[in-house]
């Protein structure tokens, strides 16, 4: 067993007595022992979460851990420091958001986030949190119990989506803070404080949020003066996309182009342009290739013949080199045969036969095989087109 009074060790030296002392934990056993001294004596925890310098250095330089007001405002807690570059700095940042460092997180004893404070703090800034914390650190039960009664005030609902979005993930805080705007009328909606709940959580093309915060812009800067609509529309894509590609569904991701790929957020000349580049990325991570493939395909009917068969045989070869689904393949057949339409090739019918030849449909790459023969124009080609005869005959 390790002497735990020698885990009591400054991450910086310094000979000052009058100091908020850090234990610093490396190991994810340390880790352990520090939690089960917090429960045990059933106080709090501070993990400043550093990488051995920078910021939090300076706290120590700018004396911020001998201020006498902060020492007595961390007496009901256990002080922890965490090092990323350490195994469990390493397990800390899988199990929390870290944006920047060091990173302060006030903790109850069942590592309950209360408060995070990211960069620099000012010891001001640090004991006002840490009392705040210590003044109500079960107050996320408390608050649970009034949401389950269904009694909670618009003040209680925004405390309880904060400690919730500090422990649990957006999607997860987005479907809650759902639930609160589910209770308001539409005037309602666009005035403090909800307000500041729906430019930030009214995300989901499932509900009227997005919309009602497009038609409400100017309102919603009146109320939430920080808002902006390019950053809720960027997000609310990420936030619909991810939802689309979890649930294969290509209508969502249609509907995201056309509701959120918008002016102010894409120049109008790059709408098109934009627009394909989520359909990509919806069929490159779904598997659904028939919205994009005609889509790929439309705007290609607006460029010259020639540059237009080329990148639509590059889009069908990336993508049968890339899949090996009927998705992916059906989408992959349909550029191939614009392609072939556009100007016609070699190349282009000899992936016709290919996929055709991965679709398992003997028939269809005989007869695209025939075609190419009739394009051949070198003994490469020859070979190339005989060697896929071979394996199509041999699944006949």
């Amino acid at each position: 067993m390790k002497n735990y009074a020698l885990l009591f060790l400054m991450v910086f030296s310094f000979s000052l007595d009058a100091q908020m002392r850090l234990l610093q934990v490396d190991e994810f056993e340390d880790y352990e022992i520090a939690l089960k001294t917090v429960q045990e004596n059933h106080s709090l925890m501070l993990v400043a979460l550093h990488d051995g310098g920078g910021e939090l250095r300076k706290m120590y330089s700018d004396g911020v851990f001998n201020d006498p007001g902060l020492l007595n405002a961390s007496k009901p807690f256990t002080p922890i420091a965490i090092d990323i570059r350490e195994p469990m700095g390493d397990r800390f940042q899988t199990l929390f958001a870290v944006n920047e460092l060091p990173a302060f997180y006030l903790m109850n004893e069942e590592e309950f986030v209360l408060e995070i404070l990211s960069g620099y703090q000012s010891a001001a800034e640090l004991k006002a949190a840490m009392l705040k914390a210590a003044e109500a650190p079960f107050r996320y039960d408390s608050l649970v119990k009034g949401y389950q009664a269904h009694q909670l005030s618009d003040g209680e609902w925004i405390e309880l989506l904060e400690l919730y979005a500090l422990n649990f993930d957006f999607r997860a805080t987005t479907r809650l803070a759902q639930e609160y705007l589910n209770t308001k009328s539409a005037s309602e909606l666009i005035q403090a404080p909800t307000a500041t709940i729906l430019s930030e959580y009214g995300l989901s093309l499932e509900t009227i949020y997005p919309q009602l915060v497009i038609d409400q812009q100017a309102q919603l800067k009146k109320q939430v003066p920080d808002f902006e609509l390019k950053d809720f529309l960027q997000t609310a894509i990420d936030f619909n996309l991810d939802l689309a590609i979890l649930s294969q569904d290509s209508l969502l991701c249609e509907t995201i182009c056309e509701s959120l790929v918008i002016s102010p957020l894409v120049a109008k000349d790059s709408l098109d342009e934009i627009r394909l580049n989520v359909r990509r990325e919806f069929a490159w991570q779904s598997g659904r290739f028939a919205l994009y493939a005609e889509a790929f395909k439309q705007q290609m009917d607006r460029k010259a013949p020639n540059i237009a068969a080329d990148l639509l045989f590059d889009e069908a070869y990336e993508i049968v080199e890339t899949f090996n689904e009927e998705s992916a393949l059906q989408g992959a057949m349909v550029l191939a045969q614009r392609s072939d339409e556009k100007q016609v090739s070699f190349r282009a019918r000899m992936l016709k036969a290919y996929i055709a030849y991965l679709q398992k449909d003997s028939e269809k790459a005989n007869l695209y095989l025939q075609e190419a023969r009739s394009q051949v124009k070198s003994p490469e080609q020859l070979r190339n087109l005989e060697k896929l005869q071979g394996l199509v005959e041999e699944v006949e």
